[in-house]
Parts: C-alpha cells; sequence; structure tokens
C-alpha cells in the first residue's frame, strides 16, 4: 500500500512489538539505496524475531493443563471396612429367653451323655452346690457328671421359670424335672423330682445348685438295690456304693458297674415275682 506520509513506494508490516502489535512504514521504491534496503530487512527481522519470542513465551508460560482425574484426591473404596468398628452384640441383648436355650441345652447334652458339651456351656468359674455335697469344686461335680453319664442317667424334659432377671445381664432359673439312675429305670420306678437352679449370663452357666424336689428320693431304690448287692453280690458291693470313688476314672467305673448290676437285679426281681420293695 501507498503511505500518505512518504513520497516514494513504501509497505507497511504489522507485527507484535513490546507485547502488543505495530505498524512499520518501509520504503522500497526502484531507487532505494542499499541502506534502505538494509533497513527494511532488518525491520522484517525485528518483526519476525518478535513473533517468535511471543510465540515461545506464550509456550513455555503457560500454566499446565491438568485434568481433574490428574489433581483429585485418590478415591478409596476400602476405607469404610478397614477402619469401621466390627459388630457385635450388645450385652444387654441377652435376655431370659436366651436363658432358657442355655438350660435347655444343658438338658440335652446332659441325657445325650455329651459332657464336652455340657463342658462348653459352664462358664470358667461356675459355682457348684446341691443337697448331697453343700458347696464343692468343679472336680467333686464333674466327678458326678461323669458317674451319672456312665450309668445312663435320663433327666427328663424340664420346666424352667424365669426366677430372676439380675441386674448384670444375667437370668436365675429354676427348672423342675425328674432323674432316673440307672437302678429307678431297672425297676420302673418314679423319677425322683429335682429342682435346679442356674444363673446364666452371656458367658454360660455362672452358678447350678440342684436339690431334691421330692418324695420320693433316691434312697426309695438305692436301700434295696445296695442290700441285694450285699446278699447276692458282697465281692462288688463296695464298688457300686454312691460316692465309692476319687477321681472321674473311677466315678466311671462305679458307673458302668451299677448299670451293669442294676440290670441284672432286674432280671432277679423278675425271676422271683416280686416288687424292688418286697425285701426279696
Amino acid at each position: 500500500m501507498r503511505d500518505r506520509d512518504c513520497p516514494c513506494s513504501a509497505i507497511r508490516v504489522r507485527g507484535p512489538l513490546l507485547g502488543r502489535y505495530v505498524w512499520a512504514t518501509v520504503p522500497i521504491g526502484a531507487n532505494t539505496t542499499m541502506r534502505a534496503r538494509m533497513t527494511v530487512l532488518a525491520v522484517l527481522l525485528a518483526l519476525v524475531a518478535s513473533a517468535c519470542g511471543s510465540s515461545e513465551d506464550a509456550v513455555t508460560t503457560a500454566a499446565p493443563t491438568t485434568t481433574a482425574a490428574s489433581t483429585a484426591a485418590p478415591t478409596t473404596t476400602t476405607a469404610a471396612t478397614s477402619t469401621a468398628a466390627p459388630t457385635t452384640t450388645a450385652p444387654d441383648s441377652f435376655d431370659a429367653e436366651d436363658a432358657k436355650d442355655v438350660a435347655f441345652a444343658y438338658f440335652e447334652a446332659y441325657n445325650d451323655h455329651d459332657l464336652d458339651a455340657v463342658y462348653a456351656l459352664l462358664t470358667p468359674d461356675t459355682e457348684f452346690s446341691g443337697s448331697f455335697f453343700g458347696s464343692t469344686s468343679r472336680a467333686v461335680w464333674e466327678q458326678l457328671l461323669v458317674w451319672n453319664a456312665a450309668q445312663g442317667t435320663v433327666l427328663s424334659v424340664p420346666s424352667c421359670l424365669v426366677a430372676e432377671e439380675l441386674v448384670d445381664v444375667s437370668t436365675r432359673l429354676v427348672c423342675s424335672y425328674g432323674h432316673s439312675d440307672a437302678a429307678i429305670q431297672a425297676v420302673d420306678a418314679q423319677a425322683v423330682p429335682m429342682r435346679l437352679t442356674l444363673v446364666i449370663t452371656p458367658d454360660g452357666i455362672a452358678d447350678w445348685s440342684r436339690d431334691i424336689d421330692g418324695p420320693p428320693s433316691f434312697i426309695e431304690v438305692g436301700r434295696p438295690f445296695d442290700r441285694w448287692m450285699r446278699i447276692h453280690h458282697p465281692d462288688v458291693a463296695e464298688d457300686v456304693e454312691f460316692d465309692n470313688w476319687n477321681s472321674v476314672e473311677g466315678a466311671e467305673q462305679n458307673g458302668i458297674l451299677t448299670a451293669e448290676y442294676a440290670a441284672l437285679w432286674r432280671v432277679y426281681l423278675d425271676e422271683e415275682g416280686c416288687r424292688y420293695d418286697d425285701r426279696c
């Protein structure tokens, strides 16, 4: 284009300079001297350099573009499971019905003669007492349990009533049932009425206390059986006497012999045609 301020032919070149675009007017007529041509070249070079510099700055100074995925905080899916507190049953969820379940499980295990199942229902420090032996140790109680199991003692289905719900999330139950040992079963005598008082906690049976709730008592059948043993089997009579042992093994052997001779007693009574209380 022709510039009004220049008497000769000229061109105007626009390019970035010092952060903004400017026009440069350069004469290029036929009579243009070497100096003028050099000026044109210098101006052009300056414009090109300015343009290149601006482009480089735009590239090197621009803030890096990041995606939301690269800068976002990492998402974890295991935090909820790794830090959550374990689920436990609250102590106050153990109620009287739960205590009854434990009591019935005890009677079932007893009648199955599953001693391990019976032991599993006890607490480590269960207290034992009864009308036969008063307050006693676990060792003595286990001997009595083994003795009954060895002779096949059977407990009738109990009726368990809640006597008291204690403040420490435990329940006191009173269970009534019938107790039939080997001699009672042999002569079809009435089971001895018993009352078992249990204090049951979420950990198991904490207190076990048994009493006779009769009559009849064990002596109604026990005495005639012991008398028959002394008359007809004096050599082993002492071996089947109640509480004539001092170990679990001794109690078990006593129970086995008691069951064996109770069966022989039944045969004898049938042959003689008499009842167990006829003193025959």
